[in-house]
């Protein structure tokens, strides 16, 4: 009888370790996620700089603008190596208007390159280059805490989010030494540093809210 238990006792502790990694909600929201519009980027109400510490390491997060994207992910990589994914662990690449929209999103393919994001289309593709730029951008997601962490690791390709929080500029001394990591904050610049630094304090996924 113990051998014939020893599976059950597995399949329980694997939903168990699956369950706590789960994300808790804090909310619902039931309007549908409205993705045809461009993010809402604000002045921040606070420039007080939000620090985290890690060990020795201190990461200073200057607020820059409140910022809100409402759109579909296109594609997300994890990081675990650099210093940078200490601080934020995920690329998550979110595009909205036409882009979010079945007969327009199949044009185009998205990917990611070590904290780079890029794109190609296919022929006879209704959108171009310039509106692909502007209607998506490459995040570099620095979580609030570990719920808001673990709501982001469980964001799926084509899953319609809504992302809240603050665009900020990095400043770390890290291993003794001093490094910066900015953000963007227009929706068309492109190349280096066109990424958006993203402190995300508040997720929706469907209808359900995590912070």
């Amino acid at each position: 009888m113990k051998y014939k238990t020893l599976p059950l006792l597995l399949i329980v502790l694997f939903l168990f370790l699956c369950g706590c990694n789960k994300p808790t909600p804090t909310g619902v929201e039931f309007d549908s996620i409205d993705t045809s519009h461009d993010p809402v980027q604000t002045p921040p109400t606070s420039k007080e700089p939000i620090v985290i510490e890690m060990g020795k390491d201190v990461f200073n997060l200057i607020p820059l603008a409140e910022y809100k994207v409402s759109g579909m992910a296109v594609c997300k990589t994890s990081y675990s190596e650099d210093w940078g994914s200490k601080v934020s662990p995920v690329d998550l690449a979110i595009a909205w208007g036409k882009l979010a929209e079945p007969e327009y999103g199949k044009y185009i393919t998205f990917w990611h390159g070590f904290r780079w994001y890029y794109y190609k289309w296919r022929e006879r593709s209704p959108v171009d280059a310039s509106y692909v730029t502007t209607h998506s951008s490459n995040n570099h997601i620095i979580p609030a805490n570990e719920n808001i962490y673990r709501a982001i690791k469980m964001i799926k390709k084509k899953d319609k989010v809504v992302l809240e929080g603050f665009l900020v500029n990095l400043k770390v001394t890290y291993k003794g030494q001093t490094a910066t990591w900015n953000t963007s904050l227009s929706r068309n610049d492109t190349g280096h540093g066109s990424c958006e630094l993203f402190y995300v304090s508040k997720v929706r996924m469907d209808t359900k809210v995590y912070e």
